[in-house]
């Protein structure tokens, strides 16, 4: 048998939304005699009660003289309630015929869940609104979903939320008064993440009812009162939150970062503004600016709220030790459910919330969530069928390897490397990929916590300050030198470049050890000081997945080279002699992939000729650029893996994913013997290690291959042993995954007013492309998208 419901929903002058919302209900698919409509007016003055009594006589009117606010306002409501569940509803809500059934449904599934939230789409039903709930670790709550297109696909699963919205949620009545319903004194906003919290503390659950929907007309009674006197609400709500709810231990250093912040994003705010000079505050300031400070109304905002929280500490503490007396889980328990807990702090600047998080140490307590990491790619990732490059396969194994520590990963990649080939990929890497002039919208659509951008003239491209998140600059190679053999730039433009973008990262990665101590002088030049070249700075060794393929070699010997034509890469000495020595051996094969880049203009260098003569020979076979996957199956058929390069600059400095790759696949290489890899071959002898140019040694290790059949095969189980031991990515990811549960963002030379004027530019650019591709409607729902993802609801 059904249980009976009350439906509580509180209105303040909100007739207009009165027919759309109890029609609905009057609608909904639940026996009537076990339903109860029950509204509560704060005072209206726009005929709302008088509404009701004439068009909805069934809906029980409780008026007050005042208004009261949200939260007293269902306290009320569930006080003169007679269900045995309480369902809160806003008045802008319009309930869908399974609501409530859907509801009851999921909270009497398991007798431990005592609150569960429907979840919210717009009005039109084309974007979600709620689907899950988040926190931020100084009281903010966010709306998990929010903005994002419907799909039926998403969100579908039953599962643990921080707090069910107050929109539209529902909880047993009992429990509801027990544990002292809403906050009161909230008046309005972050109530039911308070209530969530104390709920989960208390040894209760809070669950996500994925199939109770109802649709959201946005700009509803909040949007009645202006910015300023909500964010009274949000900041002092926020404050309460923390100071009820977390323990003694966690207080002690959650609190003080909070006040920090909040002060602090006073004196940037002001700054920004032009109201401010700090430095006439100084002793040691000569001259005064003539400057007098004035505090706008949203900056004065931070302060009445931390005011209010002054004035009304006594009865904040009384009902913390309430619930701290009867904590039944400790803040470790539940962290896992804030999900976000460095996400936007409003008004806060990033990096203040970085250091101040750091210094307190409040990243340990969520350091076991996973992040949302996205990877930029500079070049294409090997989705199935696609050909890539090294750089595309350094990014995705940087994103693996961190997914392979929890994270949530995401990449994007060049528009230019999908052409054509869009559908070969998942929608989400469609709409992720980047153009020059839409970079920073992408990371902004994508909402991740830490950004890792692979490769400098990439970084190029962001305006970092206004991400606010943490960026990783990884680099797969030096490329300055790249950039030389390819005659791109001037030497004085390349090294600008490069300093610049050394200058916004806020951790720094690079392919091997060599090319970590040749990047320590740039980064020195880039500002970094030595504890943050010691600290912020590490060498992850390029690396694949810890699935290696099994063998499956062909009967004749073959060889293999594969890669994409480069002019900084000679093999031409090596692989001159093994094609002679396979003519005058008559047998044995040479497959030899590659060709021009697949996305950029690069030069061939010394490859089109030397393909030209080493096709002379009937035991060369050259398809050309194939895709990712039919290399790998080249691989597991060969015998022998050549990559023995002439010596220069930039060859010294690789690791050479390549040559990864073919050890990866169970291949030995004939290596030159210069470089940081071919120490590990040596050591685990996974191939013959070569001077490049000396064509006799390179003649008398081909002898030995041909002769000694048993040499390969041993030296191939060598080679699959060095990368499980060495060169996966679930082992080699462990700094940066390090980095990205502790971030920490660099103070990079910028001040806060050219930021915010760069800011500024950068919005009005980004403006204009989004006018030029979809025109001003367009150019609305982006705009009002983005602002929803960076202000906390």
């Amino acid at each position: 048998m059904l249980p009976t419901v009350s439906i509580v929903v509180v209105n303040y002058n909100g007739l207009r939304h009165l027919e759309d919302c109890f029609s609905s209900l009057t609608h909904l698919d639940y026996p009537s005699e076990n339903l109860e409509l029950i509204l509560v007016d704060n005072a209206s003055t726009d005929g709302s009660a008088e509404y009701l009594e004439t068009h909805y006589p069934q809906v029980r009117i409780v008026q007050n003289q005042d208004n009261i606010g949200f939260g007293a306002g269902n306290n009320l409501g569930a006080r003169v309630a007679v269900g045995q569940y309480v369902v809160f509803l806003n008045n802008d809500m319009r309930a869908d015929s399974q609501f409530v059934r859907e509801l009851v449904r999921t909270i009497q599934s398991d007798p431990r869940i005592v609150c569960v939230s429907a979840k919210i789409l717009d009005w039109a039903g084309q974007r979600f609104d709620f689907a899950g709930a988040a926190a931020h670790f100084a009281g903010y709550a966010y709306q998990v979903g929010v903005g994002q297109r419907f799909d039926p696909e998403q969100f579908t699963e039953v599962k643990p939320i921080l707090f069910a919205c107050g929109g539209a949620m529902m909880m047993e009545r009992q429990c509801f008064l027990e544990v002292g319903g809403f906050d009161g004194d909230y008046f309005a906003f972050y109530e039911d993440l308070d209530l969530g919290w104390r709920l989960w503390l208390l040894g209760h659950q809070v669950v996500f009812a994925p199939d109770a929907i109802v649709r959201h007309r946005h700009h509803g009674t909040a949007g009645n009162f202006a910015g300023y006197r909500k964010q009274v609400l949000y900041k002092r709500n926020a404050l309460y939150t923390v100071l009820k709810n977390y323990s003694d231990e966690n207080l002690g250093r959650i609190l003080p970062a909070v006040l920090l912040a909040n002060v602090a994003g006073v004196v940037e705010r002001t700054t920004q503004l032009g109201h401010l000079n700090p430095d006439d505050y100084f002793i040691k300031s000569i001259k005064q600016s003539g400057l007098t400070t004035a505090l706008d109304r949203q900056s004065m905002s931070t302060l009445i709220a931390m005011h209010e929280v002054v004035d009304h500490l006594p009865q904040v503490m009384a009902k913390r030790r309430f619930i701290q007396e009867h904590r039944r889980r400790s803040d470790a328990e539940i962290a896992d459910l804030f999900q976000r807990p460095f996400g936007h702090w409003p008004d806060v600047n990033a990096r203040t919330q970085y250091s101040l998080a750091d210094a307190f140490g409040i990243q340990s307590l969520f350091e076991h969530l996973p992040r949302r990491v996205l990877v930029i790619s500079s070049d294409i990732l090997p989705y199935p069928g696609l050909p890539t490059v090294g750089s595309g396969l350094r990014a995705w194994g940087i994103g693996q390897g961190l997914k392979s520590r929890g994270h949530e990963v995401s990449f994007s990649m060049p528009r230019a490397a999908l052409a054509g080939r869009e559908t070969m990929v998942p929608p989400e890497v469609r709409e992720l990929a980047w153009e020059h002039s839409t970079l920073a919208a992408v990371v902004l659509k994508a909402q991740p916590d830490i950004v890792v951008v692979c490769n400098w003239p990439v970084m190029a491209l962001l305006p970092t300050e206004l991400l606010g998140v943490p960026v990783v600059l990884d680099q797969h190679g030096p490329h300055y030198l790249e950039r030389e053999y390819q005659k791109a730039g001037t030497a004085d433009e390349n090294t600008q470049y490069k300093l610049a973008a050394l200058r916004k990262a806020d951790f720094f990665t690079c392919a091997g050890t060599k090319q970590l101590a040749y990047f320590q002088a740039w980064l020195e030049q880039a500002g970094w000081t030595e504890q943050e070249r010691r600290e912020q700075a590490a060498a992850i060794p390029v690396s694949l997945s810890p699935d290696l393929p099994d063998r499956q070699p062909d009967a004749e010997l073959t060889f293999v080279y594969g890669g994409v034509f480069l002019p900084w890469q000679d093999p031409s000495i090596a692989l001159s002699a093994l094609v002679q020595a396979l003519d005058e051996r008559g047998q044995g094969k040479l497959y030899f992939y590659g060709g021009k880049h697949p996305v950029y203009p690069v030069a061939t260098g010394i490859f089109e000729p030397l393909l030209e003569q080493l096709k002379h020979s009937p035991h060369v076979i050259a398809p050309g650029m194939v895709s990712h996957d039919d290399l790998i199956r080249r691989y597991i058929r060969s015998h022998v893996a050549v990559d023995a390069m002439r010596r220069n600059p930039e060859r010294e400095l690789a690791f050479t994913t390549r040559t990864v790759e073919y050890l990866w696949c169970g291949l030995p290489v004939l290596y030159h013997d210069y470089a940081e890899l071919s120490e590990y071959i040596r050591e685990y002898e996974a191939g013959w290690v070569v001077a490049p140019e000396d064509r006799e040694a390179i003649e008398a290790v081909l002898h030995t291959i041909f002769e000694h059949p048993e040499q390969i095969t041993e030296r191939s189980r060598n080679a699959q042993r060095l990368v499980r031991e060495k060169l996966t990515w679930d082992r080699t990811i462990t700094p940066l995954d390090t980095f990205v549960r502790h971030p920490r963002m660099r103070p990079h030379d910028f001040s806060v007013r050219s930021a915010a004027n760069q800011n500024v530019r950068y919005l009005l650019s980004m403006a204009q492309t989004v006018y030029q591709q979809g025109g001003a409607r367009t150019l609305w729902k982006e705009g009002w998208a983005y602002l929803k993802r960076r202000v906390s609801f």
